[in-house]
C-alpha cells in the first residue's frame, strides 16, 4: 500500500515539505502586508503646508547651535519705540547687518547672558562693528518703558545698542514672523512676576532678509566669524 502513495500524497506527510511550504506562506503574507502599508501610507498622508517649503532650516551633522536659513527668508517690516522714545523699524536698519535678541529686563538669566555675549561680539568685530546693528525687542510692554530699558542698557554698558518696546499686539504679530512665545509665568522676580520666551538670536542681512538663527548659550565667537565672512564677503 506504502508503494501505491502518490507523490502529492507524500509530501503532505513529510513533515519537512510542511515546514517549508508554511514558512513560504507567512512570507508571501508579509510581503503583500507590508505593500498594503505603504500603498495606505502614501494615500493618507497629509499634505504639506506651502508656507513650509518656502524656506529651509539647515543644519550641519555636528550640530552647533548655528542654523542657517536657506534661501534667505525677506522679513515684514516692524515699527516699535526705541528707548530714546523714538519709532524705529526694521527698514531704518537696511543696509547694516542686524542682530535680533527677545527678553526683557527683569529677566534673571537668560538675557542678561545674551546681550553680555552681544557685547563681547560687538567688541571682537572691532572696526566691522559698525556693520551690525544689535537689537534687543522687549516682551515684557507693561515694565519695559524706553525709560527702563535705557536705564537697564546704561547699567549693563550696552552703549549703541537699540532697545526696543511696543504694546503686546504689536509684540504678537511680530512673534509670528520670528516663531516668538512669550508669557507671564507664575515664577517671581524683584519685579513680581517672571516672562518665559524664546531664546536665542536671529541674524538678518543688510536686505532685511533673515539667514541665521541662533540657539542660546552659542559661542560667540562662531557668531563673530559668521559676520566676519559676511562682511568682508
Amino acid at each position: 500500500m506504502t508503494e501505491n502513495l502518490t507523490e502529492e500524497t507524500r509530501q503532505q506527510r513529510d513533515p519537512t515539505t510542511k515546514t517549508l511550504y508554511g514558512i513560504i506562506g507567512v512570507l508571501i503574507v508579509g510581503i503583500i502586508g507590508v505593500g498594503l502599508f505603504i500603498v495606505y501610507s502614501q494615500l493618507t498622508q497629509p499634505d504639506t503646508p506651502t508656507s513650509i517649503t518656502s524656506f529651509s532650516i539647515v543644519e550641519e551633522e555636528n550640530f552647533d547651535g548655528t542654523t542657517a536659513i536657506s534661501p534667505p527668508r525677506d522679513m515684514p517690516d516692524f515699527t516699535l519705540t526705541n528707548q530714546d522714545g523714538e519709532l524705529t523699524s526694521l527698514s531704518d536698519l537696511r543696509g547694516k547687518y542686524v542682530l535680533i535678541t527677545f527678553g526683557y529686563t527683569h529677566c534673571p538669566d537668560v538675557c542678561p547672558l545674551t546681550l553680555n555675549e552681544f557685547r563681547r561680539i560687538r567688541e571682537s568685530l572691532e572696526d566691522q562693528a559698525d556693520e551690525v546693528e544689535f537689537v534687543f525687542v522687549s516682551v515684557d510692554p507693561q515694565r519695559d518703558t524706553p525709560q527702563a530699558i535705557g536705564e537697564y542698557f546704561g547699567t549693563r554698558n550696552l552703549e549703541g545698542f537699540i532697545g526696543l518696546t511696543g504694546d503686546e499686539a504689536d509684540l504678537r504679530r511680530l512673534g509670528v514672523d520670528y516663531g516668538l512665545f512669550f508669557e507671564k509665568s507664575e515664577g517671581t522676580s524683584r519685579g513680581g512676576y517672571l516672562v518665559d520666551h524664546t531664546a536665542g538670536s536671529y541674524l538678518i542681512n543688510p536686505d532685511g532678509q533673515w539667514i541665521m538663527r541662533y540657539q542660546f548659550g552659542v559661542m560667540p565667537s562662531l557668531i563673530v566669524e559668521d559676520l566676519e565672512a559676511f562682511i568682508s564677503a
